[in-house]
């Protein structure tokens, strides 16, 4: 809540209100951020006409409606990385705990009785541990195995092989997986390819006396499977901490493998630290606050994900040079696009950049509400194309984002790791920071013209805060001019009646 207040957000707490007072307060809505136990159906949605954003302060969003959001453009977010390491933790909690019997142990000596005879541990140094699904948590994982002596393997179909490598881990497929770990851990997704992808064939496949963890969903694993496997002997153990229904019915097989003697239990702890909660409630505020205020979000469920942070501020320069391009055109017209990725930028996916670089267009020549989740349909409707091409960087920097649209060009950088510059304009090489309003000339480059500008801007109690002139060489010019306050039409009207100002254009980019 700090996070939001800071951002200018009024904040309104609703929890344990019936749902009916949930709606009434939607009317005035921007932004929606709830837990699990939120419902998000198309009627909720529908009653905050104002929703731009609706934060899940988590990971799962089953009970969102994605479809329904995304029709109404209002972006869905999560925080799929702020409990990574919480999970990753969790999960060597379980295993420990299921390879050296540390709650059987703790709950006969709350009883009074020291026996450890049958209580006998095993090691996990030497063993082979196989994860099912390397991204976030099981990427972790696999790093901290290697630090317990453990041999990996690892089955991904959406991960390369290079990266399971890097992580210390053997890239194999499932059934090799299986047959050859001893302890079996799930880090997957709950989607329609990975439902019941655990079941009696493949509890079948694995070694007598292998282990399964799961800290990962319910769902995964088909229950009575699992139950039998153990009744049966076949395997020694298993760790759950989630189940297919969350809390398990009474007399229901969930209940009976928490009940079980070769089953360690917890119920759904996997990201319950302290330090993941405070993590993912200032993530997920932050990405609130930047929808709210025209940026692309990070962790955005329905719309173009940025691949990495030091990416992001190129992202919302993408955002800027959208915003740049229609208070420089003369025409009404749009024309077709290209956004060029120079230097390192060549390695990521374009559709982050595009929907961002659509978004501040938009927002100027469009009264509908425009995010990243509707900026392509919108573009298409209005018959806008956007070329995506990559090149060399030739300006002296790594990387930079330039767009052209008809006879205009303009281009940016990110420097210090942060800071956004604009290094063109219409072919002229410039270095300014997008932020604020300026005052954009096009004139005759001959002596005077600056003074001239600037001696109507102070008798019209404007300041000036930067300015920078380039030149082509052939007679003309450019300026641009930070000012502040604003100026006014009546402003304008003086500054384009001097002799020898072609265009002057007033441009505001935020602060």
């Amino acid at each position: 809540m700090q996070v939001l207040r800071e951002g200018g957000v009024e904040v309104v707490d609703a929890v344990g209100r019936p749902r009916s007072a949930l709606l009434e307060l939607l009317q005035s809505a921007d932004a929606l951020i709830v837990r699990s136990e939120t419902r998000v159906d198309d009627e909720l949605l529908a009653a905050g006409p104002r929703l731009a954003v609706v934060g899940r302060a988590g990971v799962g969003v089953d009970a969102i409606d994605l479809a329904a959001a995304t029709r109404r453009g209002i972006v869905v977010l999560n925080t799929p990385g702020g409990n990574t390491l919480a999970a990753c933790e969790q999960t060597f909690a379980l295993m420990l705990n299921l390879m050296r019997h540390t709650t059987t142990a703790h709950q006969r000596l709350q009883r009074g009785i020291w026996d450890r005879k049958d209580l006998i541990g095993t090691e996990l140094a030497g063993k082979t541990l196989g994860i099912v699904g390397i991204g976030r948590v099981g990427s972790n994982v696999a790093m901290r195995a290697r630090a317990f002596g453990m041999h990996v393997l690892a089955y991904d179909p959406y991960v390369s092989k290079a990266r399971a490598e890097a992580l210390g881990a053997k890239p194999v497929d499932l059934e090799t997986l299986l047959r050859n770990s001893d302890i079996v851990t799930l880090h997957a997704p709950r989607t329609s390819q990975t439902q019941d992808m655990i079941g009696a064939r493949e509890f079948a496949m694995m070694k007598p006396g292998a282990r399964l963890v799961n800290c990962a969903r319910g769902g995964l694993v088909v229950e009575e499977a699992l139950l039998e496997a153990l009744d049966s002997g076949h395997l020694a153990g298993a760790a759950i901490d989630v189940v297919r229904e969350e809390p398990p019915p009474e007399n229901g097989t969930a209940r009976r493998l928490h009940a079980h003697p070769k089953v360690v239990a917890t119920p759904h702890l996997g990201g319950s630290t302290h330090e993941a909660l405070a993590r993912i409630a200032t993530e997920l505020a932050k990405d609130v606050l930047a929808v709210l205020c025209g940026r692309p979000p990070v962790a955005a469920v329905n719309a173009p994900v940025v691949p990495a942070d030091e990416v992001r501020p190129f992202v919302d320069l993408a955002s800027v040079l959208g915003s740049l391009y229609p208070q420089l055109a003369e025409h009404a017209a749009l024309p077709s696009f290209s956004l060029t990725l120079e230097g390192d930028l060549a390695r990521y996916e374009p559709e982050p950049f595009v929907a961002a670089f659509l978004v501040g267009l938009l927002r100027h020549i469009s009264d509908r509400r425009v995010t990243t989740v509707n900026a392509n349909e919108i573009a298409r409707e209005l018959g806008i194309s956007v070329e995506v091409l990559v090149s060399k960087c030739e300006r002296g920097f790594s990387s930079a984002l330039a767009v052209r649209g008809a006879d205009i060009s303009v281009a940016g950088t990110i420097v210090h790791g942060e800071q956004p510059r604009l290094v063109e304009i219409a072919g002229y090489e410039i270095e300014i920071e997008p932020r604020g309003t300026f005052i954009a000339t096009r004139h005759r480059d001959v002596p005077g013209i600056v003074g001239k500008v600037g001696t109507v801007l102070g008798e019209s109690a404007i300041n000036i805060s930067n300015m920078q002139v380039a030149r082509d060489g052939a007679g003309t010019a450019i300026m641009v001019i930070g000012v502040d306050p604003t100026p006014d039409a009546s402003v304008l009207a003086r500054l384009r009646a001097l002799d020898g100002l072609e265009t002057v254009r007033c441009i505001e980019l935020g602060r």
